[in-house]
């Protein structure tokens, strides 16, 4: 065994070659026998130095990054603070976990190459499709939302199907899940617009029979923010699609750590806290 000494005396510092490959039992008998460790004490030193040099490695949690990206009202930035109900949702995890990981939240692009190119990336709220199921590790669902078509209150026409769907006037976001879900199933009278605030205002100003862009918690957000009441809108029965929200991680992040955060997620989902954070972002006037 090769050694190096810094420093001079009988307390020299002894530097062992990190080349050179010895089990924990030659390690300790050598200490002993350089008499850094009294015979009568090697136990206890052999336990003392396992905790210290062990026990941090097996309880050692990655650097993880947790990002999200603005879509109210599920995560959405309000002055310098990141709220929303996934946001809501995610902390509740961390303090079951008993960990602190700060969030931040970028546009939607930039999120998904980050989760794309960087280790240890968690990413919420993310649809987990057919197309990105084996590209990440999945933590979820964090909620099961469904995208229906809704009418306004007092509208007498009834939408049984999508066949009827397709015989009424819809407005559809510009772009995304939705607007293509609308274009494959064929509804094709459909006025597309950039913000779902610009989509409200068409239906109540009767410009459009119906509306489709988010689930529930999305539709009481901007009823709310829009200032008309809670019931202003009625939802048929026809669902265009359904969109369990995610946690999406980088593939470098070890399963142990998927699993712990699925358990915790799951016994806050289970709780009162989580119907609480629910029903705080469903309009109540």
């Amino acid at each position: 065994m090769r050694e190096k000494t810094l420093g001079g005396g009988s307390h020299s510092m002894v530097l062992i070659d990190k080349k050179l490959h010895i089990s924990s039992a030659q390690f300790f008998s050598w200490l002993q026998a350089k008499g850094f460790l009294p015979k009568v004490y090697l136990p206890i030193w052999l336990v003392f130095l396992s905790l210290i040099f062990i026990s941090p490695l097996v309880n050692a949690q990655p650097d993880l990054k947790l990002i999200t990206e603005d879509w109210a009202p599920y995560n959405y930035e309000e002055g310098l603070e990141i709220k929303g109900f996934s946001t809501e949702v995610v902390r509740a995890v961390l303090d079951e976990l008993g960990d602190t990981y700060p969030i931040e939240i970028f546009p939607g692009p930039r999120s998904d190459r980050m989760l794309d190119t960087l280790p240890n990336i968690m990413y919420f709220s993310i649809f987990r499709t057919p197309e990105r199921e084996e590209k990440y590790k999945w933590i979820g669902p964090i909620s099961d939302q469904a995208v229906y078509f809704y009418k306004r209150k007092g509208n007498p026409k009834a939408y049984r199907d999508i066949e009827d769907i397709k015989v009424a006037s819809v407005t559809v976001p510009y772009k995304g899940l939705v607007a293509d879900t609308v274009e494959m199933l064929g509804v094709t009278n459909v006025i597309k617009l950039v913000t779902r605030e610009q989509q409200f205002a068409l239906l109540f100003n009767n410009r459009a029979e119906l509306l489709v862009n988010t689930g529930p918690l999305g539709v009481a957000y901007y009823l709310k923010k829009m200032d008309m009441p809670a019931d202003a809108l009625t939802q048929t029965p026809v669902k265009l699609l359904e969109f369990p929200l995610y946690i999406a991680c980088s593939k470098e992040i070890p399963d142990s750590v998927i699993e712990r955060w699925q358990a915790a997620l799951d016994r806050v989902k289970a709780s009162n806290k989580y119907r609480t954070i629910y029903h705080k972002y469903l309009y109540h006037p």
